[in-house]
This record gives structure tokens, C-alpha cells and sequence, in this order.
């Protein structure tokens, strides 16, 4: 006769989790602090943008743990491949770069989190559950001028300072494509940016958005 499930077997399945990283150190550090909580589950690791999107497709995990710089595909790249194949997983940027447009990117194109390489290990684990829980999270120092970006009304004309770079560009006449190597974006990446600069500007196309970038005095 079949038997009714019991409680331990209808526990909540742990939370898997790919780690990507280029160094094996960290992958190995990662890996041995996730491998003392209960309810995580380390279902892979993967050393490069290319391996880390073949990894999400054969093992569906909850949450990656990105770095955002690698070899060959980089963490932002890879994050708007994976997130366009595989909407549901959530992903955390892991990165030992603080700086305000990787930020941004990161968030810009779908990360759900964003933590510092030196972060403690308590906090790096509060971070994975917060972050699968459906909240977002950002390093705590990382955090004031995230939120002050934020408090700042969305009106026309504010850009980010990778936004206007890109806007100077697009008005010297440079396509996505050229963007994108000058800036060593993803063409994609840039698309993004260029969408978001459209939106904020209300314009409705790249000349218009020069126009008005110039009238604004965002750009020369």
C-alpha cells in the first residue's frame, strides 16, 4: 500500500545553485561554505560566460552566483543570455569591482542581486536566500548610493554616466556595434542602454534623443 508523504519528505527542496567563476579558488571557497548549509545545494560550477549558459540549460538551477568578469564571454553577457533562455532563475552578480556602472548594468539587463568578492560568509548566504526569496539584494556599501539613485525622481534628462557616454557616442555618429567596441559592451548591452535612454529622454528615436541630450546639456 502507498504511503502518504510525511513531513520530512515534503520538506522544501534545497535552493541549487551554479557557481561561475573564472578562479578555481573562489569556485572551491564558494562551493565549501554553501556545502555546510542544509537548504543549498551547489548543482554546478562553470569558469566561463559559455560554460555558465550550457550549465543553466542542463541543470535549471534556482540561482546563479556571477562573476561578472571573466575570460572570452564576461558575467553581463552571459546574465542577458541566460535570463532570455531561462527567465525564472535569478541571478546574483559576484564581483571584486564596486563600481557604480557595473552596478547598474548588471541591474539594467535582469541581475536580481549584486555582491562584493570580500563579503563575509554569513552575509553572502543572507544574500543567496534573500535574493531566491523574490527580493532583490545589493552589497550593504554598495547600498546608499543605490538607494539615493533611486529616491531621485524619474524625470526627463536624468541619464547615468554610462548612459551619456553612450549618447555622446551615438551623436559623433557611432552605431551599436561601434559602441559596443569602443565601450567592450555586448551589442545587446548596448541596445539596452539605448532603449533606456530613449525612454528617459521621451524620445522616440536615437536623433531625436541627440537632440534633446545636447539641448540638455548632457552631451557636446
Amino acid at each position: 500500500m502507498n504511503r502518504l508523504p510525511s513531513a520530512q519528505d515534503m520538506r522544501r527542496s534545497p535552493l541549487s545553485v551554479l557557481i561561475v567563476d573564472d578562479h578555481s579558488v573562489v569556485r572551491e571557497g564558494v562551493r565549501r561554505l554553501l556545502s555546510q548549509e542544509d537548504d543549498i545545494s551547489v548543482v554546478g560550477e562553470a569558469s566561463s560566460g559559455e560554460e555558465a549558459i550550457g550549465l543553466v540549460s542542463r541543470r535549471r538551477p534556482d540561482l546563479v552566483l556571477m562573476d561578472a568578469r571573466m575570460p572570452g564571454m564576461g558575467g553581463v553577457r552571459a546574465i542577458q543570455q541566460i535570463l532570455e533562455e531561462t527567465p525564472r532563475v535569478r541571478i546574483i552578480v559576484f564581483t571584486a569591482h564596486g563600481e557604480e556602472d557595473l552596478l547598474w548594468e548588471s541591474l539594467d539587463i535582469g541581475a536580481h542581486g549584486f555582491i562584493l568578492k570580500d563579503v563575509d560568509g554569513t552575509t553572502l548566504i543572507s544574500a543567496l536566500r534573500q535574493v531566491a526569496a523574490g527580493e532583490p539584494y545589493v552589497d550593504q556599501r554598495l547600498a546608499p548610493d543605490f538607494l539615493r539613485q533611486l529616491s531621485r525622481p524619474k524625470k526627463t534628462g536624468v541619464l547615468s554616466a554610462r548612459e551619456r557616454q553612450i549618447l555622446q557616442l551615438l551623436a559623433d555618429g557611432c552605431s551599436n556595434r561601434e559602441v559596443s567596441e569602443r565601450l567592450v559592451l555586448s551589442v545587446e548591452t548596448v541596445k539596452t542602454h539605448v532603449k533606456h535612454i530613449l525612454a528617459k529622454l521621451d524620445a522616440e528615436h536615437r536623433t531625436q534623443a541627440v537632440a534633446i541630450g545636447i539641448r540638455q546639456s548632457l552631451i557636446e
